[in-house]
């Protein structure tokens, strides 16, 4: 049987795609992968089955095109179908066949899924349900040679009950850590802020110290900074957490609400990163504003007078 997988977007490794190739491979079918939004049937006149995977919503134009390649595609993904899952298509190993990424050296994986929120905005809740325990640090890595670093893909790391083991599995490991979906810093206690610092945390290049969280609610300030301010009690620097900054969502959002965070954080030495629901050219040029650090040398004001453009900036 020969399997044509294609991931249509995102820049790290898609652990359903890997399922997939290790459940076909298991069975000794012949997979074949194309990290692009690019479907073309050159590599056979006719795979058997074709299946890829779309993120985000942006991707749709591609699920699109790559439908009218291939109609009978099965594909999911957040940026598709919430409600869709492996097992419904009668997927159920956990394996992950990490050679369709032979240059990725990281070991990916959860060590849970769900949330114990129920933010609007987010899907989690509506794909994965409440709070359960996916990995251990022991299952998820890839063991010798691969180097000891763990890419976690938890959306809510210290809600699952036994994030103690965990923490404690990469400390006696030696692992370094990117918590790569971010950590929930309104919910921060002593102890967790403390296990934070405790434990070797990268970006997910393993490049450089970095800690994720969002600030997505002006109302929520004063859960924020306490938890921001624990970890730099712990021992995180400012500079080393980046926050996600949700902008044009909320009906009530105004620019002031936007530059009230955004100074707040700067403020603080955190490094903000707007992150819009809806691309509009004044939330993108923000976002530019801000990611591009315009914002430390150009006022809000000139840099919309400027049409968000930097070469349009006068002296």
């Amino acid at each position: 049987m020969k399997v044509l997988l294609f991931q249509l977007d995102g820049k790290i490794p898609n652990i359903a795609l890997m399922r997939i190739a290790a459940h076909y491979k298991s069975k000794g079918d012949e997979v074949s992968f194309r990290w692009t939004g690019n479907p073309c049937r050159e590599l056979w006149d006719r795979p058997d089955v074709v299946y890829a995977s779309a993120i985000f919503e942006k991707t749709r134009p591609t699920v699109e095109m790559l439908r009218e390649e291939f109609p009978d595609a099965i594909i999911g993904g957040t940026g598709v179908d919430l409600a869709f899952s492996l097992e419904d298509i009668g997927i159920k190993t956990l394996e992950q066949d990490y050679s369709l990424y032979p240059k990725w050296m990281q070991s990916i994986g959860f060590t849970q899924r769900g949330c114990r929120l129920k933010c609007p905005f987010c899907v989690v809740p509506r794909k994965e349900g409440a709070i359960r325990e996916e990995k251990t640090i022991a299952e998820i890595w890839r063991g010798e040679p691969w180097p000891k670093q763990l890419l976690l893909l938890d959306n809510d790391f210290f809600g699952q009950p036994h994030w103690r083991e965990r923490i404690k599995e990469i400390q006696d490991g030696g692992f370094k850590v990117s918590f790569n979906q971010g950590i929930n810093a309104r919910f921060l206690t002593d102890e967790a802020a403390q296990a934070i610092a405790s434990v070797d945390y990268r970006d997910d290049s393993m490049k450089i110290k970095r800690i994720y969280t969002a600030w997505d609610n002006r109302r929520d300030e004063s859960r924020l900074f306490d938890g921001l301010n624990r970890l730099v009690k712990y021992g995180v620097q400012p500079d080393n957490i980046m926050v996600y900054m949700l902008i044009g969502y909320w009906d009530w959002e105004t620019e002031e609400d936007r530059l009230y965070r955004h100074g707040k954080m700067r403020e603080f030495g955190c490094r903000p990163y707007p992150m819009p629901f809806v691309r509009t050219s004044e939330l993108v040029g923000f976002q530019r504003w801000v990611i591009g650090a315009y914002d430390k040398r150009v006022s809000w004001e000139d840099w919309k007078s400027a049409n968000y453009e930097p070469r349009e900036l006068t002296a």
